[in-house]
């Protein structure tokens, strides 16, 4: 299968010979294909960037909400740490200590 392609410059038309047949389209036609061929696929390009821009700002949206979450958790932890006895007031034998080991016998 062969397509040969010519112009003729005195006519403005496009000649094809496909397999020994011949047909005749004028330029304009082609012209109008590649046009709308670009135009779809800056179509498709816009609708995927717009896709991209609307994915990224779900990422990012969800990153800050963990953000902020583990911000708390630090938060919290940080609270509960500060409320646990040091190992030195254990160990010395501190008077609450002393006397919470003592009602337990």
């Amino acid at each position: 299968m062969t397509d040969t392609r010519t112009l003729s410059s005195s006519s403005s038309s496009i000649t094809n010979h496909v397999n020994g047949t011949n047909t005749v389209s004028s330029a304009p036609s082609d012209v109008n294909n590649v046009n709308g061929l670009t135009e779809y696929v800056n179509t498709i390009f816009r609708q995927m960037e717009e896709k991209f821009h609307t994915a990224s700002d779900q990422v990012m949206n969800r990153m800050n909400e963990l953000g902020r979450k583990i911000d708390t958790l630090e938060s919290s932890l940080g609270d509960i740490i500060s409320h646990i006895p040091s190992e030195e007031s254990a160990t010395t034998g501190s008077p609450q200590s002393v006397t919470a080991t003592t009602a337990q016998q």
